[in-house]
């Protein structure tokens, strides 16, 4: 059996992307290792959160170690159960995000309040304070785990004069009235005010879910609108809302996020190709460290929809590829994708303009990708651009410009790719942009293109116009050339200079191919190059140079 990697190893990666190598390969672990995905937190943090059983039945209620490993505190039968703060909630069937929930805004009349009573006495185990609750004759009353140690309580209450009421009711002797708690939960029947278990771990320990009565089977648990493998955790930073955290097996992860970026209908080969990519992304990365996980499950780390669009494929591509990475000089490797290149990869330094060039992410020709082009949903794409607009997007981006007169590719790559862009106004003015600048400036699909139209220069006479500058020279007096570049002047027969620059037309057209960033993997090339009869590690070793897959 392969091994797995325990260290999340930390690499600072952001929008623009800074890149670094690893000095040092990472530490193998159990199989059992566990990943954490961040689906709420922030701002989106919630006041309750909803869990439905799909495969499996009822919950086990505790708290996952340092380890990551689930130690169980209670359980519960229940089917839907609900994790809300200890501060007043209220249900709805139906919250602004198309699911029911709880919310602090009032707006019926099930409510979840922040007051309880608590009974006399305190014990050891869960078992003890579950009798010592059925014991007591009172409805509703419920066991509560708090920093180690159990007790029971009764009721929700949304205010202590209410809670005061039912004591006086109770007639118990020895009852405590208490209040809100910065970190406490209460677990509840979903739909209703009925407290099952309440949790309480301080600042040390947020309340985890793990889905099952035991593991005899491989749960998996309805939230939100998706189907999940694994466990949860609900922790209250600050005291305020619930950072609901997604705790799963790597693998089951994978499985997952192969199922997003490919069709479960798609090779094999290409499949398994996307697994280890996706493995060792997640492996190389933890960006969420502060927040209390290791990865989100937006495309800020890796798109991760949960378990309802795996299949057979996307299952086998994880099983058989279990623990393999993509490694090179001994470190793991920064494994990029994208969906198509238009041709070929580029040079990650050409892109994201790093004074770093990671060898195995040097940019390749790439001829798999045409023989499926016609499968491509917009391969070949086209976008136009007025001088106008071109004039607009500038002051949109905060560049004070005059009218744009001329637009043009500056400088290809070696591969074809663009490497910058130049826009001159009529002020003689220019402004370059480089390697990803370029396609978010435009908001063009991928690097790969040409831009045609606008005004002409011409060579000689009218019968030699050319719409770009990109690639040609200047002859000085003393015979030396140089490079043209940024808006060139002419010297009229009166000595006055102009701008060497006819206006045909106001409209450039920007005609290229592929969709993404142009680094690394092509998700299309694998899948072409899978029909091919590759293998996943051949495809790896084409679209990352110089790299072991094992």
């Amino acid at each position: 059996m392969k091994k797995r990697l325990v260290r999340f190893l930390s690499a600072v990666l952001s929008a623009g992307l800074l890149l670094s190598g690893l000095s040092a390969g990472a530490v193998t672990v159990p199989e059992s290792q566990n990943i954490r995905i961040g689906l709420y937190y922030g701002s989106d943090a919630l006041a309750g959160a909803n869990l439905l059983n799909s495969t499996g039945t009822g919950y086990r209620l505790g708290y996952y170690d340092d380890d990551r490993n689930f130690q169980t505190l209670a359980t519960t039968a229940e089917t839907g159960i609900s994790v809300v703060k200890t501060q007043n909630v209220y249900y709805s069937s139906m919250l602004s995000d198309g699911f029911g929930g709880y919310t602090d805004t009032a707006v019926t009349d099930i409510a979840v309040g922040c007051y309880h009573i608590q009974l006399p006495g305190s014990y050891a185990t869960y078992d003890e304070a579950t009798a010592a609750a059925a014991a007591s004759g009172v409805a509703g009353a419920f066991p509560a785990w708090i920093q180690g140690t159990y007790y029971v309580r009764v009721g929700a209450y949304l205010d202590s004069a209410s809670a005061q009421a039912a004591q006086a009711a109770l007639g118990i002797e020895g009852t405590e009235i208490l209040g809100t708690s910065t970190s406490g939960v209460s677990v509840v029947k979903t739909g209703t005010s009925e407290v099952i278990f309440q949790f309480d771990g301080g600042s040390d320990l947020a309340l985890g879910v793990l889905p099952g009565l035991d593991d005899s089977v491989e749960t998996l648990t309805w939230f939100k609108g998706r189907k999940y493998f694994g466990g949860f955790q609900f922790e209250r930073r600050s005291g305020g809302n619930l950072t609901v955290v997604n705790i799963l097996n790597l693998e089951d992860y994978v499985n997952c996020v192969i199922s997003q970026e490919m069709s479960d209908s798609w090779p094999l080969e290409a499949l398994k190709a996307q697994a280890c990519c996706a493995r060792t992304y997640a492996m190389r990365i933890n960006r969420h460290s502060s927040d209390g996980f290791d990865l989100c499950s937006t495309v800020h780390c890796q798109a991760y929809p949960g378990a309802g669009q795996i299949g057979d494929n996307t299952t086998a591509a994880a099983e058989e590829t279990a623990g393999i990475c993509v490694w090179y000089d001994g470190a793991l490797a920064e494994t990029y994708y994208s969906s198509s290149d238009g041709g070929a990869t580029e040079d990650v330094r050409n892109v994201w303009n790093s004074n770093s060039n990671l060898p195995y992410l040097s940019g390749v020709v790439d001829p798999y990708e045409a023989t499926v082009a016609d499968q491509i949903p917009q391969y070949y794409w086209t976008y136009t651009f007025t001088a106008d607009e071109l004039t607009e997007m500038m002051h949109d981006s905060g560049r004070n410009c005059g009218q744009i007169v001329s637009f043009y590719v500056s400088e290809f790559t070696p591969l074809g790719n663009v490497r910058s862009i130049t826009l001159t106004d009529e002020n003689g003015e220019s402004w370059t942009f480089y390697g990803s600048n370029v396609s978010s400036f435009l908001g063009v699909r991928s690097i790969r293109f040409t831009i045609s139209g606008g005004g002409s220069y011409y060579i000689d006479s009218s019968d030699n116009p050319v719409s770009s500058l990109s690639g040609l020279y200047a002859i000085g007096a003393d015979g030396t050339t140089s490079v043209i570049s940024g808006a060139p002047y002419v010297i009229t027969g009166s000595g006055t200079e102009q701008i060497a620059t006819v206006t045909s037309s106001d409209t450039y057209t920007v005609s290229g191919s592929g969709w993404g960033h142009n680094i690394g993997m092509s998700q299309w090339g694998a899948y072409a190059m899978a029909k091919l009869g590759y293998t996943y590690d051949e495809i790896l070793k084409f679209y990352y140079t110089g790299v072991d897959v094992r």
